[in-house]
């Protein structure tokens, strides 16, 4: 099991709402089982609980449920490369991407 705390940084693209981009998270991993939390887009706390599928050395896909935006719980599903990771996000009726870097500051194992 390895424990995860760190910063994540974001971009908003195709979105006109003022987001947070500031995302204190810490992520717990087992096999590829992934939980934890982050301070989300919306200045809420977020928690999730999901797989990582591993689709080659330092690319995977990340499917979770999501708590923290306007309904309960939420899928998200992203793909993350190495740090940097990619996702689709919903802004009322439209769509946009949400791209971001990820900045581990402690990893305990």
């Amino acid at each position: 099991m390895e424990l995860i705390l760190g910063l994540a940084l974001s971009a908003h693209i195709g979105f006109d709402g003022g987001y947070n981009n500031v995302h204190p998270y810490f992520d717990i991993r087992y096999e590829n089982l992934i939980m934890g939390g982050y301070y989300n887009s919306v200045k809420t706390s977020s928690f999730y609980f999901g797989r990582s599928n591993k689709i080659f050395e330092g690319l995977e896909f990340e499917t979770v449920v999501v708590s923290g935006y306007d309904l309960p719980i939420v899928p998200m599903a992203r793909l993350v490369f190495h740090d940097y990771y990619a996702l689709v996000g919903k802004e009322g009726k439209d769509y946009g991407l949400v791209i971001g870097y990820q900045i581990p500051l402690r990893t305990y194992k």
